[in-house]
């Protein structure tokens, strides 16, 4: 009686969890992935050249992505 209890409750959890798992992995890799953050540098790069951010921010944000890179 308590392994089927256990089958009817355990496996949607860890259908659940794999789930969340495979999510974050992706999501993970997106935020990771070292052509949208040189393609996000260049967007800065250019945003500043236009005057459209101080170079402070341009400084702060690029720091950031480099760290991720």
């Amino acid at each position: 009686m308590f392994f089927l209890d256990d089958l009817l409750i355990g496996l949607p959890a860890k259908g659940l969890v794999s789930i969340f798992e495979k999510i974050y992995d992706m999501a993970e890799a997106e935020v990771n992935d070292e052509t949208k953050i040189k393609e996000e540098l260049l967007r800065l790069q250019t945003l500043y050249e236009i005057d459209e951010i101080s170079e402070e921010e341009y400084q702060k944000e690029e720091e950031m992505l480099l760290a991720r890179l």
